[in-house]
Formats: structure tokens, C-alpha cells, sequence
């Protein structure tokens, strides 16, 4: 075991645009319109359906995709086999870059991923059994680095990294996990390099799993599924879903969290932002993206993270984690919002709180009239036109009760402003509305109907909303606490073009 001590350091320099410095492809040697590599496997995403010979709807965020005769040759044999060829190269980097296609690495990519040279790197401050579990999840197959970021009981952790073999950094000022992690970074000379907090257990092979997706040059990130441990009820409070997706901001999957994820050494630059004591994960993966590089979230791997029991530190933990929305919207003016709705269908989720279901139905025909004059170019049927705007209102309606639900407090607050008055009897009347169908599309979605994981599920996005509205307080910004009306009904609508692929 190795040892060394580092003492608290200034924040590397940020750049104009308020972030660390990444270096993008290009300074790497890598074109930014590399073809994707040969010899892998995609699938369609499962949400992605076929409208019509040669086109497709899905991806995130949803849009049609055309493609041309030989497209359409192309993505058949891609059905059948991997990528092989130019031309099919090209296609998949357009298709899985809007998630309509996900890569799936084979046998041979991930044996050949365990040939990375990869090192992980452990912030830790105290729990030292923790950080004993997590160790010994981890095995002995990749060199791991433990940073201890200002323990009280230094040498319990010492002791622990001796007996599992772990090199260790030490901090004598704690810093936060941003400095921690950038303190092993600064240890880190491999490839690539594995983030895993103390309080995980990876399961056997997830670094080879999550490896295999960097045979693609233009992968500087892949994160798994956060789960909770066998035998624990309800969800993690970072478990993003069992869909896999591309990760870029506004879509479905906008961030991957720090708690366990991979990433290419040589494109993090100085690391993550020490200014951020939260959110500094999801700043890193938005710099990440902005230069060019495409982050992968893989829930086929999964990585079991112990969360707080107590209810108290649950709601704590989720309050911090909203603390950080302010500062991330002032360094990514404009990329974040909690609730993005199209023009129509929120008319017409309007107009049914106000009691008028006259208006709410010519909205969502007019909203069905725009989508079927936007498709016909596309030979899709009017019918998908009437079934696309009818599901939009729906989601924009369940969607406003999970914004009411996260901002409930702040909410019922205004509307107590005049208790008596008509108005505020008709928004707090909408506001319970809208809660409850959020409560009920919860129940009947995808948690299994457990009422207890609803009740905390909703609990911590009132603590998430109250940390919302303090960080945003203290940061001046008022964007990420707003519904954002969009333009367009679904991403994509306007830019669809025909895809063709040269021979």
C-alpha cells in the first residue's frame, strides 16, 4: 500500500464560461465526427417505433427520423449484425447520438475491456466500515486509491487501505468530494479512471461492463444503474431508470452521478469544480458534453449504493442534493428546468383546472392538427397525430403535478396569501388536483404500487423542492423553479431531414 499526504489546495483556475477546464476531442487527436466503431453490436431503443417505411419516432428527446433507401438497407442488416462498414458507421453515430439506436458491446468488446488499464479512485471521510465493504466489493483486479478527505480517525482508514491493499491519499483539510476525487485524479495515471463513493458495493466485472462502451473513441463516460443492496425496500435516490440513454442535458437521462461511473483519464482536464459542494458530477458530465464527448448511462450494470435509513437523513441528503440547482443554472445558463411542456398541451391542461373542457379539447385538436400537418411529409397516418397529442396532454398534466408536488411548499404558501379569495380557493382546489394524479400516476407506474415508496418518494421531492428554491435564493436565479413553455410539440419536428448514407 502506498501513501501520500496532500494538503488542502485553491481551486484549479475556472474559465470565462464558469467552468473547469475539459479538453474536447479534438485535442486528443479524435475528429468530432469520428464514425462509430466497427464491430459492435446496436439494438433500437425500446421506445422507438416505425411510422413508416424507412422512418422512426422515439429517442430522447423524441423526434422523426427519415431515412433513404440505403439507409433503410443499412439499419436491416444492422438488425442482423454489427456495425460493419463506413457507411453503417456513420448512420449508427447519428442514431445512437439521439438515442433511437443503443450500443450493446458484445462478448468480444467487453474481454477486451478487461484489458483497459483502469484505476479506482475511493473519496472517503470516516466510515471506515463502509469503506471496508466497498473495498472488498471491489476485489483486487484494478489498483484502487482511497482518498481521506480530513478524517477525524485517519488512522481507521489507513488501517483499513492497508489490509486490503489500497493506496492511499490523504487530505488534512477536508475539501467535499470534489476535491477529494480530484486529489486521486491527481493520482491517476491509467486510461481510464473508476469514481466509486465508499458507501457502494460493486457487484463482480462492472468496470469490464461499463468499460467495453470505450472502444468508441468519443466516450470520455459510462455510469451504471444505482440501485439499493439485495434485501432493501424501495429505490435508490439515484437510480435513473432501466432505459439506456445517451446523457445530455434535457433529456432523459441529463446527468450520471458520481457514485459509481467511468471515465476517460485524459479528457477530464483539471477535474471536477471544488466550488461545488453539490452537483459537482452533474457540472462535470455538462462540460463533458458541451466539448463533444458523448457519456453513456448503462443500467444493464448495476452498482448497489447503501442510502440513508432514517427518513430525516433521507430528506436531508435530498434537500442538499436541490441546494445545488442554483450555482449548476448559473454555470449552465438555461439548461435547466424542471418541467418542459409544449404549447398546446399545456393550453389544454389549463384550461381544465380553469373548469372549461370546451377550450381543453379545441387545444388538443389544434395540437393534433399542428402534429398530422408536420408528419404528412413522412407518410405517417393520422391516427399516430391524434395518439401522440392525447399522450402529450396527459404527460404534461402528470408532469405538472410532479413540479406542484416538488414546489408544493412554496406553492401552498403563495396561494395562502389571500385565503379567502376566489382565486387563491381555485389554485390551491388545481394545486390538490394536480397532486393527486402525480400521487396516482406513481402508485400505478413503475415503483409496484408500495404506497411507503410513494409516501418517501414524495417527502423527498418536497425536501428536493425546498432546496431548489434556497439554492436558487442564494445564487439569484429564478430560471430552474419555472415551467418552461417550448415552442415546438416534440423535439425534432422541426429539424427532421432525410438521413442519407454514402455507399
Amino acid at each position: 500500500m502506498g501513501f501520500r499526504s496532500e494538503r488542502s489546495e485553491p481551486p484549479p483556475p475556472v474559465r470565462a464560461a464558469g467552468g473547469v477546464g475539459v479538453l474536447d476531442p479534438a485535442a486528443l487527436g479524435v475528429r468530432p465526427d469520428e464514425p462509430f466503431p466497427q464491430g459492435v453490436r446496436v439494438d433500437l431503443a425500446p421506445d422507438v417505433r416505425c411510422l413508416a417505411p424507412g422512418v422512426l419516432f422515439g429517442g430522447t428527446p423524441p423526434r422523426v427520423v427519415r431515412l433513404g433507401r440505403r439507409g433503410a438497407e443499412l439499419l436491416g442488416a444492422l438488425e442482423r449484425g454489427p456495425v460493419n462498414g463506413t457507411a453503417s458507421a456513420r448512420l449508427v453515430r447519428r442514431l445512437t447520438d439521439v438515442g433511437i439506436a443503443i450500443p450493446r458491446p458484445c462478448g468480444a468488446d467487453v474481454a477486451h475491456a478487461a484489458t483497459h488499464d483502469v484505476t479506482v479512485v475511493v473519496p472517503v471521510r470516516d466510515r471506515p466500515a463502509e469503506l471496508a465493504g466497498c473495498l472488498e466489493s471491489l476485489g483486487s483486479r484494478h489498483r484502487v486509491v482511497v482518498v481521506d478527505d480530513g478524517s477525524l480517525d485517519p488512522a481507521a482508514v489507513a488501517a483499513i487501505c492497508r489490509e486490503r491493499g489500497a493506496d492511499l491519499v490523504r487530505r488534512e483539510v477536508p475539501g467535499g468530494p470534489a476535491a477529494a476525487r480530484n486529489a486521486g485524479l491527481r493520482a491517476v495515471s491509467s486510461e481510464l479512471v473508476a469514481f466509486v463513493d465508499s458507501d457502494c458495493l460493486p457487484g463482480p466485472c462492472w468496470i469490464e461492463g461499463l468499460s467495453a462502451h470505450f472502444v468508441d473513441p468519443l466516450v470520455a463516460g459510462a455510469a451504471p444503474r444505482i440501485v439499493l443492496p439485495a434485501g432493501w425496500r424501495g429505490s435508490s435516490l439515484m437510480d435513473l431508470g432501466r432505459s439506456a440513454a445517451p446523457v445530455h442535458p434535457a433529456s432523459r437521462v441529463p446527468y450520471v452521478p458520481a457514485a459509481a461511473v467511468v471515465l476517460r483519464r485524459a479528457a477530464l482536464g483539471a477535474g471536477y469544480d471544488e466550488r461545488l459542494r453539490y452537483g459537482e458530477d452533474v457540472d462535470l458530465v455538462w462540460r463533458l458534453v458541451e466539448a463533444g464527448w458523448r457519456i453513456r448511462y448503462v443500467p444493464d450494470v448495476e452498482v448497489a449504493h447503501r442510502d440513508p435509513v432514517e427518513i430525516l437523513q433521507r430528506l436531508r441528503r435530498r434537500f442538499f442534493y436541490g441546494t445545488s440547482v442554483g450555482p449548476l443554472a448559473r454555470a449552465h445558463p438555461g439548461t435547466l428546468g424542471h418541467l418542459v411542456v409544449g404549447v398546446g398541451p399545456a393550453c389544454a391542461v389549463c384550461c381544465l383546472l380553469l373548469g372549461a373542457p370546451g377550450l381543453a379539447a379545441l387545444a388538443w385538436a389544434a395540437t393534433a392538427a399542428h402534429l398530422a400537418r408536420r408528419l404528412r411529409p413522412f407518410g405517417t397516418k393520422s391516427r399516430f397525430a391524434l395518439a401522440l397529442s392525447s399522450v402529450q396532454v396527459l404527460h404534461a398534466w402528470v408532469g405538472l403535478g410532479r413540479w406542484c408536488t416538488t414546489f408544493g411548499v412554496p406553492l401552498l404558501g403563495a396561494s395562502a396569501l389571500g385565503w379567502r379569495t376566489r382565486p387563491a380557493r381555485r389554485a390551491r382546489r388545481a394545486l390538490a388536483v394536480l397532486v393527486g394524479s402525480a400521487l396516482l400516476a406513481r402508485l400505478v407506474g413503475e415503483r409496484g404500487g408500495d404506497r411507503r415508496v410513494v409516501v418517501d418518494d414524495c417527502l423527498g421531492g418536497l425536501a428536493y423542492g425546498c432546496g431548489v428554491v434556497a439554492g436558487c435564493a442564494r445564487a439569484g436565479v429564478v430560471g430552474p423553479l419555472l415551467p418552461r413553455i417550448a415552442r415546438q410539440t416534440f423535439s425534432g419536428v422541426a429539424g427532421m431531414s432525410r438521413w442519407r448514407t454514402p455507399r
